[in-house]
């Protein structure tokens, strides 16, 4: 309760949310194998359970959400930390570039773990993944939506990388997450100087390139993450979709052709997402789900889903995806604006809205906790340079 005051202050709706949000998570922790009786062993009424239990999932998190209209002014990065900041990136840009130097970093902290030889995107060439593992559904691999796959990589004149970041060189690569450590680093002229930015989901730059940098080269997606605003897309980069489910094949049909999905299409996704993008069908590649299968079981000892109830379980973010995304593309790896304070939830979560960091408790999809040791143990070795110290 205490929590709940230091949080809400006065304002009474919040704190009234906050104790219900409370209630609604300790009554479905003890109630946990009722609810699942119900939607497994009685069809008739498992619509109406799904609908409650999504009723109280949003209850959790309006106290996240709600009158948070001053959390992006209040925050302020110190002096000191901005220059602490700008001295240690800029010291790490002057060194020559050492080709393979992050791999050889990565092998030497986790001598029996190996980056898959597969490319990052799914190229027309076939089916991602070796002959001798068993198929996956998505997120984990594309079982049931073979069709979709070739239908899709049809559709698209090129599916590889292009010939500006092919193996030419030394390539230094910067993955900027969206977290709101970002707010006032002035980090931007330092991002951009990286041969590949990589930016995930709906993260702006426009307004925010003092921070966050203007130069995008891949953006890692999915449907319901993808941005709304047409000046988010830069268009010279590519556009990276990640499929999660089979519905997300209608969807990336629908806008790399132009053409607008069915509204039965459109039920499938859990918001609204967006139907038009402003970029060329050249700009378009599909993600190699290898490449989560390998973040979820080789690097973060996620249980293998094969079971009847792998869909319950936890997937990685997108943000330690595209950390081991940028091992398998580039030389050396940085990464800026990752970190969740959960000692701080009065903090924005992103860079870009108000949303507090109050929100990742009610999130079940992820698990933080287990992320960050992992990135934390590829900051402490080396591996990764992180250029805001949101892990350390």
């Amino acid at each position: 309760m205490p929590l709940v005051f230091r949080l809400c202050g006065n304002n009474r709706m919040c704190v009234l949310i906050s104790c219900l949000k409370a209630w609604v998570t300790h009554w479905l922790s003890r109630n946990n194998e009722m609810w699942l009786r119900i939607i497994c062993r009685r069809p008739h009424t498992r619509m109406i359970s799904l609908m409650l239990l999504s009723f109280c999932y949003m209850i959790m998190l309006l106290p996240s959400y709600y009158h948070k209209a001053d959390t992006l002014k209040s925050y302020t990065m110190a002096p000191s930390r901005i220059a602490r900041l700008h001295n240690q990136t800029a010291q790490i840009l002057a060194q020559r570039c050492r080709p393979n130097s992050s791999q050889v970093k990565l092998y030497a902290r986790y001598p029996t773990k190996r980056l898959m030889q597969v490319p990052v995107f799914v190229e027309e060439r076939g089916l991602p993944g070796s002959q001798d593992t068993l198929p996956y559904k998505p997120p984990y691999g594309f079982q049931g939506c073979e069709e979709q796959l070739q239908e899709i990589l049809s559709m698209l004149p090129e599916t590889g990388l292009p010939e500006r970041l092919g193996p030419v060189g030394c390539r230094r690569c910067v993955v900027v997450g969206n977290g709101g450590i970002l707010i006032g680093s002035k980090l931007g002229p330092y991002i951009d100087q990286h041969h590949i930015v990589i930016r995930m989901n709906n993260g702006p730059v426009v307004g925010y390139e003092q921070d966050v940098g203007s130069k995008t080269t891949l953006r890692i997606t999915y449907p319901e993450g993808a941005s709304k605003t047409p000046i988010d897309y830069d268009p010279k980069s590519l556009f990276v979709a990640v499929i999660y489910k089979s519905a997300d094949f209608a969807w990336l049909k629908a806008v790399v052709s132009k053409k607008p999905m069915t509204f039965a299409e459109k039920l499938w996704f859990w918001q609204s997402v967006v139907e038009s993008i402003p970029l060329k069908v050249e700009n378009f590649r599909i993600f190699n789900l290898d490449i989560i299968r390998e973040t979820a079981l080789n690097f973060l000892s996620y249980p293998d889903p094969h079971s009847s109830q792998w869909k319950w379980m936890k997937h990685p973010t997108l943000g330690v995806t595209s950390i081991i995304t940028a091992l398998h593309l580039c030389d050396e790896v940085n990464m800026a604006g990752f970190g969740y304070d959960m000692n701080q939830l009065h903090l924005p979560m992103h860079y870009y809205e108000t949303v507090s960091m109050a929100a990742m408790n009610a999130q079940a999809m992820h698990d933080i906790s287990l992320e960050k040791l992992f990135l934390l143990s590829l900051v402490t070795s080396g591996v990764v340079n992180d250029l805001t110290g949101g892990i350390n």
